[in-house]
């Protein structure tokens, strides 16, 4: 079996972090998952050179369309192992062409948010979450995400995921404002594998989208840090260039040699 190179990504004080393990063959794409590789949690299938990347991203032999930290991962990846200085690339995924790279403050990529349209039954949303909902979106198709904004702190919410999974096919991003201090998010997922972790990239993207559509005046074009407030989770650095976000994210790298790099 072919050694794996570590890939923690979103780490940050008390919070580990979402590990993704990075299998790499050079210029020779993946045919297939190799049967050793199948139960491998959060797996990134890499192939290519310089110019001409692609990716894979699996949880349990399951394909995953889109991958925030997966794709932050395979930046952290080529900068340490397949480039001599920092560079940006185009990767090749699922979801179509990423473009993502690695300068001194650490590993980055681009994502344009999905489309958003307004929220119907908010009712049966505020039973689900038992929280008092301000407002929330539908973002993109059936099988992609549901947003709502919450009125209290996510730091010590529980979700009733079997209701989640019975009622909607949508992934759950919540999010909070704050008096003071950073966003919070949380990012639930019980339809597609564990119900919570750290890979919140994508779910970030839809959030920043929401704020600054909803909130002009106090979000427009800033520059947005948002803590993910799972047990694993950490903080997020997003931007605005023109119709996409740059999503930043701390990166830690390893392998049996011991190399690995702290970005952020």
């Amino acid at each position: 079996m072919q050694e794996l190179c570590t890939a923690d990504v979103f780490y940050g004080p008390k919070a580990s972090g979402n590990r993704h393990y990075i299998a790499y063959r050079g210029a020779s794409a993946w045919s297939d998952v190799p049967k050793e590789y199948q139960q491998v949690p959060n797996l990134i299938l890499m192939s290519g050179e310089p110019g001409a990347f692609k990716a894979e991203f699996l949880n349990g032999g399951r394909p995953v369309q889109r991958c925030g930290s997966g794709n932050l991962a395979v930046a952290a990846f080529i900068n340490d192992q397949l480039t001599d200085s920092p560079s940006n690339e185009l990767l090749l995924t699922p979801a179509g062409k990423v473009k993502l790279g690695f300068d001194h403050r650490s590993a980055y990529y681009f994502d344009k948010p999905l489309a958003q349209r307004p929220l119907r039954n908010l009712g049966f949303w505020r039973r689900l979450v038992r929280q008092p909902v301000i407002n929330g979106c539908y973002c993109g198709g059936r099988n992609d995400y549901v947003l709502l904004e919450v009125g209290q702190s996510l730091t010590k919410f529980k979700l009733n995921s079997g209701v989640l999974c019975r009622f909607s096919q949508r992934a759950l991003i919540l999010v909070y404002r704050p008096p003071s201090g950073e966003l919070q998010l949380r990012y639930f997922a019980p339809q597609y594998g564990p119900a919570e972790d750290a890979a919140t990239g994508s779910a970030s993207v839809q959030a920043v989208a929401y704020l600054r559509r909803q909130y002009p005046q106090y979000y427009g074009h800033q520059r947005i840090v948002i803590k993910q407030c799972s047990p694993a989770g950490g903080w997020l650095y997003l931007k605005r260039y023109r119709q996409y976000e740059l999503v930043r994210g701390r990166t830690n790298l390893a392998m049996k040699t011991g190399r690995s790099f702290y970005g952020i």
